[in-house]
């Protein structure tokens, strides 16, 4: 999927590491609707280690992925920029 590509190249450029791909996480129930009723490809990264324990009662978030998930966010922006929308 190129877009999937272009969230990989955007979050190595900001993090300065290629992503893990892994399939976890939960569901966020407005994506699939956007696919399904506009058309549009959905991409959802995040920037979280497993030891961050995401929605645990002790979840934390390292200040330094938090950044570099903001830089990747903007470099997302750039590289879906140059890709041509489904026809």
């Amino acid at each position: 999927n190129p877009y999937v590509q272009a969230a990989a190249r955007a979050i190595e450029r900001g993090c300065g590491k290629p992503p893990v791909f892994n399939r976890d996480g939960g569901s966020i129930p407005g994506v699939s609707t956007f696919q399904e009723e506009l058309g549009l490809p959905s991409v959802l990264f995040g920037v979280g280690l497993p030891d961050e324990n995401a929605h645990a009662p002790n979840e934390k978030l390292d200040l330094g992925n938090f950044h570099n998930g903001i830089i990747a966010a903007a470099y997302l922006y750039q590289e879906m920029s140059g890709i041509a929308l489904p026809a």
